[in-house]
């Protein structure tokens, strides 16, 4: 029905075409990490726009209506561009005018973040509402804290987007399996950064399991019933640090330029090279003879399926709580200038940099690389280099 008045419009866009360019398309807002990023590229995109030429949107199921308003105080979002759009595509020769996107999985292939402010502000209220429930936790103004992230498979499937809850959906995300850690292999760097002053704030919407109660310094936010998609977004656009295992919400501290430490995170191949970042992965062993893989044999096995690593006889091991420990310890010295690397470090971080710029995928994925993208010193000396 809607063709009756859409179909025309996209006649007029067209005819227009000479003296003014109109575009249209969908920013992905079923997921957080792709509406982040989907959005924050079209606010750079913005900023470098002809004076000849309009971007519109639309919006499909909304994961989170803090980020939505954000979105549409800033963009050219309207509930009718979704018609003309379909009319566009479906109708031939109407490819000038679908938004542009260099995107690749939501990832930023030309450093966009880099070149254009893509910080969408906080109203005055907001911050203020936000700073309020820190503040009711016991942390006062000025304290520093990071958002925690450690992945399970509760969101997807108990999240009315995503699943409903049941067996078969839990079953149907098993595919992502190896993307999950256990949040209790983490106490022990949740304590050590407690120690050093710094407030951890276990982030997630929904998680299968809370942190002990006993914590000092620590607020269980995936469990608190406080928690709302303003404090989900402001908390990561503020934080001092993010630690995560990648997963969505992580992509909003790389938004606003916060340092972020990936650990525990699968495959290697498609962490964040584009911002302030520290990789530290999961460990990968052949089955055969429990032989750890080098780096090239990592990035040859840049599986995105659990069944494809078992397929491929590879076993994943999740790193230990010291390990993991090891690796914020590295993280936070390095926010706040304490961290010192020997020669050594230095030597293979340049060695693992250069294995990776000439693997042959890398160009699709990340095109570019930012100076303050690295990977964990320990993990590093840990790892076989060459293959064997």
């Amino acid at each position: 029905m809607n063709g009756f008045w859409a179909v025309p419009v996209v006649l007029l866009i067209r005819a227009l075409r000479p003296l003014m360019l109109i575009r249209m398309g969908v920013i992905r807002s079923d997921r957080i990490g792709h509406f982040v990023a989907d959005g924050a590229e079209q606010v750079a995109r913005l900023q470098q726009q002809p004076k000849n030429t309009i971007d519109l949107f639309w919006l499909g199921e909304i994961c989170n209506t803090q980020w939505e308003r954000m979105i549409r105080r800033t963009l050219p979002v309207h509930s009718w561009v979704k018609y003309v759009d379909w009319w566009n595509r479906t109708l031939p020769g109407g490819y000038s005018h679908e938004r542009p996107s260099s995107f690749t999985q939501s990832r930023d292939m030309e450093g966009l973040y880099a070149r254009y402010d893509v910080k969408i502000p906080f109203l005055p209220t907001e911050t203020e509402e936000a700073l309020s429930w820190l503040r009711s936790k016991g942390w006062t103004d000025s304290e520093p804290f990071v958002c925690l992230l450690v992945r399970d498979n509760e969101f997807l499937a108990n999240d009315p987007l995503q699943g409903n809850g049941t067996s078969s959906t839990y079953a149907g995300w098993s595919h992502h399996d190896y993307r999950n850690s256990d949040i209790d292999t983490y106490i022990p760097a949740i304590q050590w950064l407690a120690e050093q002053g710094v407030w951890v704030i276990r982030m997630g919407k929904l998680m299968a399991k809370p942190l002990p109660s006993r914590l000092d310094h620590v607020i269980d936010y995936a469990f608190d019933p406080s928690k709302s998609d303003l404090l989900d977004i402001w908390l990561f656009a503020n934080c001092n640090g993010c630690i995560s295992t990648s997963s969505g919400p992580d992509h909003i501290a790389q938004v606003y330029e916060r340092p972020v430490l990936t650990v525990n995170a699968l495959p290697m191949s498609h962490q964040l090279v584009w911002g302030k970042s520290t990789l530290v992965p999961k460990r990968l062993l052949w089955r055969t003879d429990g032989r750890s893989l080098s780096i090239s044999e990592h990035l040859a096995n840049s599986w995105t399926l659990t069944t494809e690593y078992e397929m491929s006889g590879i076993v994943i091991e999740d790193l230990s709580s010291s390990e993991i420990t090891l690796a914020v310890q590295e993280f936070w010295g390095r926010c706040v200038g304490t961290w010192q690397e020997d020669t050594e470090d230095t030597l293979q971080q340049e060695e693992f940099w250069r294995t990776f710029m000439a693997w042959s995928d890398y160009r699709m994925l990340h095109n570019l690389r930012d100076p303050d993208a690295r990977v964990g010193a320990a993990w590093l000396r840990s790892v076989n280099h060459v293959a064997t």
